[in-house]
């Protein structure tokens, strides 16, 4: 039983640079093409030009009231969140009901909460995919010997084994997030793994200096990316003449207090880009892609942009996600940037094991193709149509 009208859920600012709006627009759009109607609530604001960006998407995107002097871009907690959800909550009801969706699906806890509240009222079932888990995620966005993180660990996991519980179905991005899932008392979990297109071709690409290791992407506490200024400060003593770029969407100051962590030896370039045209050049001129993430309930966006690119990845175990030199991904144990180091040493030093990975990295994307999880998703909503059960 296919919906014929979903109404999204996404409490955030949109669209950003981030993976999880990234991730957010392509189920979206692929659900779209495949004739459902798709509705996206999300906040009044978003990256750029909102208006221009709403007018040109495939699926309907409808902006729930703004909180005057609230448009914080980058994740985590801020001062007008709690404000700008429950407003989102309302214009979520009042979508439901007058549109008259055949269910809600929720990405992350804030708009998981908010579609526990009005599903009900507006007599729908709900679905909640599941980006992160909050035991995980919540305490990095505090300083790393911040007090506030013991009890930011505590109620992550207090809303782990609360809102996603509510839910009659849950979708989690990888293996590892439908265990904690289930271990956390949700009863109907299914996996499903995102996908994205390649990255657009830029058809006029500037030259770019040149570099051998590439990260890309925010610099939230997740990322890892302490990890990474240790392990490139490393390299560079060991090879001076490695370049490095850091192409990222953060404002000048935060990408350069990054840059002086990294060490003054480290040639790195900064990059302040959150266009992913943009970006794609440097993903295909780099010889070796970073991604330091340890936090393993998450799926990186930018693992799959790397894939796409057939970029060969040195990874945290925990980021991996399970994929290997098989892949393209060469992984190396958490909290370990000597690992991280040698490793990227090894694949700058040797361009026939940079190919094979290149190689196996273009066969792995072909997995994450965004018909293969459109399908997967459909089978989902089927299953919570048919059988919408009770949480």
């Amino acid at each position: 039983m296919a919906p014929r009208r979903v109404l999204m859920l996404a409490a955030c600012p949109y669209p950003t640079a981030g993976g999880t709006q990234a991730l957010i627009r392509q189920v979206a759009a692929a659900l779209a093409s495949s004739g459902v109607e798709v509705h996206l609530l999300t906040y009044a604001f978003g990256q750029g030009d909102a208006a221009a960006f709403d007018r040109g998407e495939p699926y309907t995107i409808h902006r729930a009231p703004g909180v005057p002097g609230h448009r914080a871009l980058r994740a985590g907690p801020s001062w007008g969140r709690p404000a700008a959800d429950a407003l989102l909550a309302g214009a979520a009801l009042r979508l439901a009901r007058r549109l008259r969706v055949d269910l809600l699906h929720a990405h992350n806890y804030e708009a998981a909460l908010a579609a526990a509240l009005v599903a009900p009222l507006a007599r729908v079932p709900w679905v909640y995919h599941a980006h992160n888990l909050m035991a995980e995620e919540l305490e990095t966005y505090c300083a790393p010997k911040s007090r506030l993180r013991p009890p930011a660990r505590l109620f992550g996991r207090l809303l782990d084994h609360t809102i996603p519980r509510r839910a009659p179905l849950a979708l989690a991005i990888n293996p590892w997030t439908a265990q904690a899932l289930t271990r956390c008392g949700v009863q109907r979990v299914r996996v499903l793994p995102p996908a994205i297109d390649p990255p657009p071709r830029d058809p006029s690409p500037q030259p770019l200096p040149p570099a051998d290791v590439l990260y890309t992407g925010n610099l939230d506490g997740y990322q890892g990316i302490p990890l990474l200024m240790r392990a490139w400060q490393r390299v560079a003593a060991r090879r001076p003449s490695t370049r490095f770029a850091l192409v990222t969407p953060e404002p000048p100051g935060r990408a350069q207090a990054a840059h002086q962590a990294a060490g003054r030896a480290a040639r790195t370039h900064l990059v302040p880009e959150a266009d992913l045209r943009a970006v794609a050049p440097w993903l295909r001129h780099a010889a070796v892609a970073a991604l330091p993430r340890q936090v393993p309930s998450g799926f990186p966006i930018k693992l799959l942009n790397y894939l796409h690119a057939g970029l060969p990845t040195v990874a945290c175990a925990s980021g991996a996600q399970g994929l290997t030199d098989a892949d393209g991904v060469r992984p190396v144990p958490d909290a370990d940037p000597d690992a991280f180091a040698d490793a990227l040493i090894t694949l700058l030093d040797d361009p026939a094991q940079r190919r094979d990975l290149a190689c196996a990295a273009a066969h792995a994307a072909a997995r994450f193709s965004p018909q293969a999880a459109t399908q997967a998703l459909l089978d989902a909503y089927d299953d919570l149509l048919t059988h919408p059960g009770s949480p």
